[in-house]
């Protein structure tokens, strides 16, 4: 009976402590960074959700990667050998990068899934005088991951691949609070994985401390009650 005590009140832990967080003010992260302001013409209701952005183009691309900080990650933006755009975010334990990546989707504004890589011809299909924006989800589980806007001067060059050409197609991945605020499951794991957004290391691992705790606890209380000769018998 004192197991069951202590299990149930583990796992009410877990429960309150979730709704504790979701419902967290999103105030509290502050106003966010000035966007990046276009350098070319473009629909502002492409921007409207972004409070941080990071704009690039074609010189900025080292042998085809280009990396930079954005949000509570730090990203690669790819482009392959047939010019197809690929987005990832670098994945960490315990404020360690062991070299994984968890890749992004690309969705257009209709729900069109163009998997993790986007080309040429679905810019051109999906873009609107000269713009298209792709709402961004990790392909792991689906969580959000900002939104990704390709844009160029229209009336002076005919496509992208002729403005890509030129440097002057634009690239922009921009996160905003309206878009993963309300995601409790990724701020479970951004929380699990010492990766809440705008929260410095040290501060997420001081909160996410009491809940490893727990896990391990009932890790621990369901092994030595499943096998006897451990001590649960």
């Amino acid at each position: 009976m004192a197991e069951m005590k202590t299990f149930v009140i583990a796992v009410s832990f877990i429960i309150i402590f979730s709704g504790v967080l979701i419902t967290v003010p999103t105030d509290l992260l502050g106003e966010g960074a000035t966007p990046d302001t276009p350098v070319t013409p473009v629909n502002p209701n492409l921007l409207t959700d972004f409070t941080d952005s990071e704009t690039y183009t074609q010189p900025n691309f080292t042998l085809g990667s280009y990396y930079y900080a954005l949000g509570s990650y730090n990203w690669i933006a790819g482009v392959g050998l047939t010019t197809e755009f690929s987005l990832a975010a670098k994945t960490y334990f315990f404020g360690l990068w062991l070299g994984g990546y968890r890749l992004c989707k690309f969705i257009t504004e209709g729900g069109t899934d163009r998997g993790t890589s986007i080309s040429f011809a679905e810019i051109t299909t999906d873009a609107e005088d000269g713009a298209v924006l792709y709402n961004l989800i990790f392909e792991d589980d689906g969580t959000d991951a900002g939104g990704f806007v390709v844009y160029w001067n229209s009336t002076l060059y005919a496509d992208p691949a002729d403005a890509w050409t030129n440097n002057v197609l634009y690239l922009t991945h921009g996160v905003g609070f309206t878009t993963n605020a309300l995601n409790i499951g990724s701020l479970l794991l951004g929380l699990l994985f010492f990766q809440l957004p705008d929260v410095p290391f040290l501060i997420n691992l001081l909160l996410a401390t009491p809940l490893w705790a727990c896990i391990i606890y009932l890790i621990w209380w369901f092994i030595i009650s499943m096998i006897p000769f451990l001590g649960g018998g």
